[in-house]
């Protein structure tokens, strides 16, 4: 199915978007956040950190090529040799065909280029994001830390590790 992953350009953002809004992650105006700082990242004059990087996967390298999940990462400004993996995200159309490894391993090969020696991602300990767990967990990640109630009462930040 995925035959491309490539860094997003500014005319991907509806489909990133498209994307971000099918994973049923965001409440209230985060998706509007979240597709607003895409936006910025890839804007010529953006205020994000210069080393974030978005990827897309899509089944083709033409401009109109449909997007079927993303990844959005940024080294760690405050420590050495960190890579985060803030979100990645699969259209529910492009799911258990290898997409979100795929992104995955982009991440992790870009992680790898930039002199990291460890990546994290943080995810949430709702039961939706189980999914997500198994798949970082296939790619050799493990749960480091949980930081209770972070995201709201009963809603704890898990955080994955791979040491390279």
């Amino acid at each position: 199915m995925i035959t491309v992953i490539r860094h997003a350009t500014e005319h991907d953002l509806p489909q990133i978007r498209t994307v971000a809004e099918s994973t049923g992650i965001f409440l209230g105006d985060e998706l509007s956040t979240f597709v607003h700082e895409m936006a910025q990242l890839l804007s010529a004059s953006s205020p994000i950190t210069p080393t974030a990087t978005l990827l897309v996967a899509s089944d083709g390298e033409g401009a109109d090529a449909p997007v079927a999940g993303v990844a959005y990462f940024a080294p760690e400004v405050m420590a050495q040799g960190v890579m985060n993996l803030l979100f990645i995200g699969v259209h529910p159309d492009a799911r258990n065909h290898g997409v979100g490894g795929a992104l995955i391993e982009s991440f992790e090969n870009a992680a790898r280029s930039a002199g990291a020696r460890l990546a994290i991602i943080e995810t949430a300990s709702d039961e939706m994001f189980a999914p997500a767990w198994a798949l970082y967990t296939k790619a050799g990640y493990s749960e480091e830390a949980r930081v209770r109630d972070y995201y709201d009462d009963g809603l704890h930040k898990l955080i994955f590790r791979k040491r390279f």
